[in-house]
Protein backbone atom coordinates (compact mmCIF):
# COMPACT_ATOMS: atom_id res chain seq x y z
CA UNK A 1 0.00 0.00 0.00
CA UNK A 2 2.71 2.47 1.11
CA UNK A 3 4.60 1.16 -2.81
CA UNK A 4 1.17 2.34 -4.48
CA UNK A 5 1.09 5.98 -2.61
CA UNK A 6 4.45 6.66 -3.58
CA UNK A 7 4.23 5.24 -7.25
CA UNK A 8 1.43 8.18 -7.88
CA UNK A 9 3.72 11.28 -5.79
CA UNK A 10 5.97 10.23 -8.37
CA UNK A 11 4.13 10.58 -11.12
CA UNK A 12 2.94 13.97 -9.70
CA UNK A 13 6.28 15.29 -9.96
CA UNK A 14 6.85 13.84 -13.45
CA UNK A 15 3.83 15.57 -14.56
CA UNK A 16 5.49 18.84 -12.99
CA UNK A 17 8.95 18.17 -15.23
CA UNK A 18 7.08 17.53 -17.91
CA UNK A 19 5.05 21.07 -17.71
CA UNK A 20 7.56 22.99 -16.03
CA UNK A 21 10.67 21.45 -17.99
CA UNK A 22 12.46 20.18 -14.99
CA UNK A 23 13.77 16.81 -14.92
CA UNK A 24 13.07 14.75 -12.75
CA UNK A 25 16.02 11.74 -11.62
CA UNK A 26 14.54 8.28 -10.68
CA UNK A 27 13.69 7.45 -7.32
CA UNK A 28 14.32 11.35 -6.55
CA UNK A 29 11.38 13.17 -5.51
CA UNK A 30 11.83 17.04 -5.99
CA UNK A 31 9.85 19.55 -3.72
CA UNK A 32 11.29 22.73 -5.47
CA UNK A 33 8.62 25.43 -7.31
CA UNK A 34 8.95 25.49 -10.75
CA UNK A 35 11.12 28.19 -12.39
CA UNK A 36 9.55 31.95 -12.11
CA UNK A 37 10.21 32.18 -15.99
CA UNK A 38 7.71 29.23 -16.88
CA UNK A 39 5.15 31.47 -17.25
CA UNK A 40 4.25 35.01 -16.93
CA UNK A 41 3.97 37.17 -14.02
CA UNK A 42 0.00 36.88 -13.01
CA UNK A 43 -0.80 33.59 -15.78
CA UNK A 44 -0.78 30.75 -13.42
CA UNK A 45 -0.03 27.41 -13.68
CA UNK A 46 -0.71 25.36 -16.84
CA UNK A 47 -4.30 24.62 -16.71
CA UNK A 48 -3.64 21.03 -18.12
CA UNK A 49 -0.67 20.94 -14.64
CA UNK A 50 -3.05 21.99 -12.37
CA UNK A 51 -5.69 19.50 -14.18
CA UNK A 52 -3.61 16.44 -13.73
CA UNK A 53 -2.30 17.56 -10.36
CA UNK A 54 -5.90 17.63 -9.32
CA UNK A 55 -6.76 13.91 -10.65
CA UNK A 56 -3.95 12.96 -9.00
CA UNK A 57 -4.53 14.30 -5.89
CA UNK A 58 -7.90 12.78 -5.57
CA UNK A 59 -6.54 9.55 -6.33
CA UNK A 60 -4.19 9.92 -3.35
CA UNK A 61 -7.08 10.81 -1.47
CA UNK A 62 -9.65 8.21 -2.23
CA UNK A 63 -6.60 6.29 -1.71
CA UNK A 64 -5.68 6.91 1.82
CA UNK A 65 -9.42 7.07 2.67
CA UNK A 66 -9.53 3.25 1.12
CA UNK A 67 -6.83 2.62 3.90
CA UNK A 68 -8.53 4.14 6.77
CA UNK A 69 -11.40 2.19 6.24
CA UNK A 70 -9.69 -1.30 5.57
CA UNK A 71 -7.89 -1.09 8.89
CA UNK A 72 -9.56 -3.18 12.03
CA UNK A 73 -8.03 -2.12 14.96
CA UNK A 74 -10.11 1.05 15.49
CA UNK A 75 -12.72 0.71 18.92
CA UNK A 76 -15.67 -0.70 18.32
CA UNK A 77 -19.30 1.98 18.70
CA UNK A 78 -19.51 3.03 21.96
CA UNK A 79 -23.05 1.02 22.14
CA UNK A 80 -21.67 -1.89 20.72
CA UNK A 81 -18.92 -2.27 23.25
CA UNK A 82 -21.29 -1.73 26.25
CA UNK A 83 -23.44 -4.90 24.58
CA UNK A 84 -20.25 -7.07 24.89
CA UNK A 85 -19.21 -5.87 28.47
CA UNK A 86 -21.42 -8.35 30.40
CA UNK A 87 -20.41 -11.83 27.83
CA UNK A 88 -16.92 -10.35 28.31
CA UNK A 89 -17.26 -10.16 32.34
CA UNK A 90 -18.67 -13.53 32.08
CA UNK A 91 -15.62 -15.10 30.25
CA UNK A 92 -13.21 -13.42 32.96
CA UNK A 93 -14.97 -14.76 35.53
CA UNK A 94 -14.45 -18.45 34.26
CA UNK A 95 -18.37 -19.29 34.37
CA UNK A 96 -20.04 -18.58 30.79
CA UNK A 97 -23.48 -17.77 30.19
CA UNK A 98 -25.03 -20.70 31.83
CA UNK A 99 -28.41 -22.26 31.14
CA UNK A 100 -31.15 -19.74 31.06
CA UNK A 101 -32.48 -18.53 34.42
CA UNK A 102 -35.68 -18.79 35.58
CA UNK A 103 -37.04 -16.18 37.76
CA UNK A 104 -39.08 -17.58 40.20
CA UNK A 105 -42.91 -15.78 40.23
CA UNK A 106 -42.49 -14.78 43.87
CA UNK A 107 -39.87 -12.66 43.32
CA UNK A 108 -41.72 -10.19 40.89
CA UNK A 109 -43.87 -10.14 44.23
CA UNK A 110 -43.36 -7.86 46.97
CA UNK A 111 -41.67 -8.85 49.79
CA UNK A 112 -42.87 -10.95 52.36
CA UNK A 113 -44.93 -9.16 55.02
CA UNK A 114 -43.16 -8.34 58.45
CA UNK A 115 -44.39 -9.64 61.77
CA UNK A 116 -46.16 -7.21 63.71
CA UNK A 117 -45.63 -8.00 67.60
CA UNK A 118 -49.11 -5.85 68.40
CA UNK A 119 -50.95 -8.19 66.22
CA UNK A 120 -52.72 -11.77 67.40
CA UNK A 121 -50.53 -14.30 67.87
CA UNK A 122 -52.94 -17.07 66.23
CA UNK A 123 -54.33 -16.75 62.84
CA UNK A 124 -57.42 -19.35 62.24
CA UNK A 125 -59.46 -17.19 58.87
CA UNK A 126 -58.87 -14.59 56.83
CA UNK A 127 -60.87 -11.52 55.41
CA UNK A 128 -64.45 -12.50 55.89
CA UNK A 129 -65.35 -9.30 53.47
CA UNK A 130 -63.39 -11.13 50.55
CA UNK A 131 -64.87 -14.25 48.61
CA UNK A 132 -61.38 -15.56 48.78
CA UNK A 133 -59.73 -18.70 50.39
CA UNK A 134 -56.07 -20.02 51.39
CA UNK A 135 -55.35 -23.60 50.45
CA UNK A 136 -52.55 -24.54 53.11
CA UNK A 137 -50.41 -27.97 52.41
CA UNK A 138 -48.54 -29.44 55.28
CA UNK A 139 -45.57 -32.31 55.84
CA UNK A 140 -43.79 -33.43 52.91
CA UNK A 141 -43.47 -37.22 53.77
CA UNK A 142 -44.66 -38.20 49.91
CA UNK A 143 -44.40 -34.67 48.29
CA UNK A 144 -46.91 -36.03 45.36
CA UNK A 145 -46.09 -33.80 42.54
CA UNK A 146 -48.98 -34.39 41.22
CA UNK A 147 -50.71 -32.20 43.52
CA UNK A 148 -48.18 -29.53 42.23
CA UNK A 149 -49.04 -30.08 38.95
CA UNK A 150 -52.41 -29.80 39.81
CA UNK A 151 -51.96 -26.08 41.30
CA UNK A 152 -49.90 -24.81 38.60
CA UNK A 153 -52.41 -25.94 35.29
CA UNK A 154 -55.12 -23.79 37.56
CA UNK A 155 -52.21 -20.92 38.24
CA UNK A 156 -53.09 -21.40 41.93
CA UNK A 157 -50.72 -19.93 44.88
CA UNK A 158 -51.10 -21.19 48.12
CA UNK A 159 -49.46 -21.28 51.27
CA UNK A 160 -47.50 -24.53 52.11
CA UNK A 161 -45.75 -25.40 55.41
CA UNK A 162 -43.37 -28.23 54.95
CA UNK A 163 -40.80 -30.09 57.80
CA UNK A 164 -37.83 -29.08 57.35
CA UNK A 165 -35.80 -31.75 58.17
CA UNK A 166 -36.82 -35.61 58.39
CA UNK A 167 -36.30 -36.04 54.70
CA UNK A 168 -38.53 -33.43 53.66
CA UNK A 169 -37.35 -30.03 52.89
CA UNK A 170 -33.51 -30.37 53.73
CA UNK A 171 -33.32 -33.11 51.61
CA UNK A 172 -35.40 -31.92 48.41
CA UNK A 173 -34.15 -28.41 47.67
CA UNK A 174 -35.32 -28.70 44.37
CA UNK A 175 -38.98 -29.29 45.30
CA UNK A 176 -38.62 -26.38 47.05
CA UNK A 177 -37.54 -24.42 44.63
CA UNK A 178 -40.60 -25.24 42.46
CA UNK A 179 -42.65 -24.02 44.53
CA UNK A 180 -40.84 -21.47 45.11
CA UNK A 181 -41.23 -20.64 41.62
CA UNK A 182 -44.98 -21.20 41.24
CA UNK A 183 -45.36 -18.20 43.91
CA UNK A 184 -46.26 -20.26 46.80
CA UNK A 185 -45.03 -18.77 50.22
CA UNK A 186 -42.99 -21.86 51.25
CA UNK A 187 -43.43 -21.58 55.33
CA UNK A 188 -42.37 -23.52 58.46
CA UNK A 189 -43.93 -26.81 59.71
CA UNK A 190 -41.11 -26.70 62.18
CA UNK A 191 -37.76 -28.49 62.04
CA UNK A 192 -38.36 -31.80 63.42
CA UNK A 193 -42.37 -32.00 63.61
CA UNK A 194 -42.43 -33.08 67.25
CA UNK A 195 -46.27 -32.08 69.07
CA UNK A 196 -44.23 -28.90 70.83
CA UNK A 197 -46.44 -28.45 73.67
CA UNK A 198 -44.23 -31.93 74.63
CA UNK A 199 -41.28 -29.43 74.95
CA UNK A 200 -39.48 -26.41 76.62
CA UNK A 201 -40.19 -23.00 75.01
CA UNK A 202 -35.86 -23.00 74.42
CA UNK A 203 -36.61 -26.20 72.86
CA UNK A 204 -39.27 -25.14 70.65
CA UNK A 205 -37.44 -21.76 69.62
CA UNK A 206 -34.67 -23.66 68.28
CA UNK A 207 -36.71 -26.08 66.31
CA UNK A 208 -39.02 -23.15 64.47
CA UNK A 209 -35.57 -21.38 63.85
CA UNK A 210 -34.36 -24.47 62.28
CA UNK A 211 -37.00 -25.09 59.98
CA UNK A 212 -36.84 -21.72 59.06
CA UNK A 213 -33.56 -21.56 57.95
CA UNK A 214 -33.88 -24.96 55.83
CA UNK A 215 -36.46 -23.01 54.00
CA UNK A 216 -34.77 -19.64 53.66
CA UNK A 217 -31.48 -21.11 51.95
CA UNK A 218 -33.28 -22.21 49.09
CA UNK A 219 -35.75 -19.46 48.67
CA UNK A 220 -34.62 -16.48 50.31
CA UNK A 221 -37.17 -15.83 51.88
CA UNK A 222 -38.67 -15.19 55.12
CA UNK A 223 -42.19 -15.26 55.84
CA UNK A 224 -43.77 -14.65 59.43
CA UNK A 225 -46.11 -17.58 59.20
CA UNK A 226 -45.29 -20.97 61.18
CA UNK A 227 -47.80 -24.03 61.90
CA UNK A 228 -47.04 -26.17 64.78
CA UNK A 229 -47.93 -29.91 64.23
CA UNK A 230 -50.73 -30.96 65.06
CA UNK A 231 -52.14 -27.19 65.93
CA UNK A 232 -50.79 -27.69 69.40
CA UNK A 233 -50.39 -24.20 71.04
CA UNK A 234 -49.83 -23.27 74.35
CA UNK A 235 -47.64 -19.97 75.78
CA UNK A 236 -44.51 -21.37 75.28
CA UNK A 237 -45.65 -22.01 71.53
CA UNK A 238 -46.53 -18.80 70.95
CA UNK A 239 -43.73 -16.93 72.62
CA UNK A 240 -40.99 -19.21 70.81
CA UNK A 241 -43.29 -18.33 67.17
CA UNK A 242 -43.00 -14.20 68.46
CA UNK A 243 -39.51 -14.65 69.37
CA UNK A 244 -38.92 -16.21 65.63
CA UNK A 245 -40.97 -13.45 63.89
CA UNK A 246 -43.87 -15.75 63.14
CA UNK A 247 -47.43 -15.92 63.82
CA UNK A 248 -49.17 -19.28 64.68
CA UNK A 249 -51.16 -20.34 61.64
CA UNK A 250 -54.15 -22.83 62.36
CA UNK A 251 -56.84 -23.77 60.16
CA UNK A 252 -60.86 -23.07 59.63
CA UNK A 253 -62.15 -25.90 57.37
CA UNK A 254 -59.97 -28.63 56.55
CA UNK A 255 -59.77 -31.97 54.22
CA UNK A 256 -59.49 -34.69 56.76
CA UNK A 257 -56.85 -36.71 54.64
CA UNK A 258 -54.82 -37.55 57.77
CA UNK A 259 -57.75 -39.87 58.20
CA UNK A 260 -57.05 -43.35 56.81
CA UNK A 261 -61.20 -44.41 56.94
CA UNK A 262 -61.04 -40.96 54.50
CA UNK A 263 -62.90 -41.05 50.83
CA UNK A 264 -62.77 -38.54 48.48
CA UNK A 265 -66.34 -37.93 48.99
CA UNK A 266 -66.44 -37.33 52.41
CA UNK A 267 -63.07 -34.64 51.83
CA UNK A 268 -65.32 -32.72 49.15
CA UNK A 269 -68.40 -32.98 51.23
CA UNK A 270 -66.57 -32.05 54.49
CA UNK A 271 -64.95 -28.48 53.00
CA UNK A 272 -67.87 -27.57 50.74
CA UNK A 273 -69.96 -27.60 53.85
CA UNK A 274 -68.23 -25.65 56.03
CA UNK A 275 -66.90 -23.09 52.77
CA UNK A 276 -66.86 -19.54 54.08
CA UNK A 277 -65.23 -16.59 52.97
CA UNK A 278 -61.85 -16.29 54.23
CA UNK A 279 -61.25 -20.17 54.81
CA UNK A 280 -57.99 -21.16 55.81
CA UNK A 281 -58.18 -24.71 54.57
CA UNK A 282 -55.80 -27.43 55.55
CA UNK A 283 -54.29 -30.50 53.64
CA UNK A 284 -51.10 -32.10 53.33
CA UNK A 285 -49.19 -33.18 50.75
CA UNK A 286 -48.80 -37.34 50.62
CA UNK A 287 -52.66 -37.00 52.59
CA UNK A 288 -55.30 -39.55 51.84
CA UNK A 289 -56.92 -39.00 48.59
CA UNK A 290 -55.85 -35.47 49.17
CA UNK A 291 -55.08 -35.13 44.68
CA UNK A 292 -58.64 -36.88 44.19
CA UNK A 293 -60.33 -34.29 46.66
CA UNK A 294 -58.54 -31.62 45.57
CA UNK A 295 -59.20 -31.99 42.03
CA UNK A 296 -62.93 -32.27 42.49
CA UNK A 297 -62.42 -29.27 44.71
CA UNK A 298 -60.97 -26.71 43.18
CA UNK A 299 -63.49 -26.44 39.76
CA UNK A 300 -66.86 -26.43 42.10
CA UNK A 301 -65.06 -23.91 44.53
CA UNK A 302 -64.50 -21.88 41.73
CA UNK A 303 -67.85 -22.11 40.18
CA UNK A 304 -69.49 -20.96 43.26
CA UNK A 305 -66.85 -17.94 42.63
CA UNK A 306 -64.33 -18.28 45.33
CA UNK A 307 -61.26 -16.75 44.25
CA UNK A 308 -57.56 -19.17 45.87
CA UNK A 309 -55.13 -16.67 46.88
CA UNK A 310 -51.72 -16.79 49.84
CA UNK A 311 -52.10 -16.31 53.31
CA UNK A 312 -51.09 -12.93 52.86
CA UNK A 313 -53.07 -11.45 50.72
CA UNK A 314 -56.14 -13.30 52.63
CA UNK A 315 -54.68 -11.58 55.23
CA UNK A 316 -54.83 -7.99 53.31
CA UNK A 317 -57.47 -5.68 54.75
Amino acid sequence: MVEMVFCIWKAREELQARWYGERKDVGKVSLRRPPAQAFSEGAGRHPLAVKGEFILLLALISLLVLMAGCTGGGSPHPEAAHEEAPQAEDDVSGQGAGPETITPASALEEAPPAFDPGRPIIIERGNPDRKAVTLTIDDGWNKDDRILDLLESYGIRCTVFPIGGRGVAEANPAWIERMDRMGFEVCTHTYSHYKLTDHPEEWIREDIRKGREVIAAVTSKYYPYMRPPGGFVNEAVKRAAAANGCYVVLWSNALGDTNPGATVEGEVSAVLSRLSNGDIILCHFGGYHTYEALSRLIPEMMNRGYRFVTLSELLAP
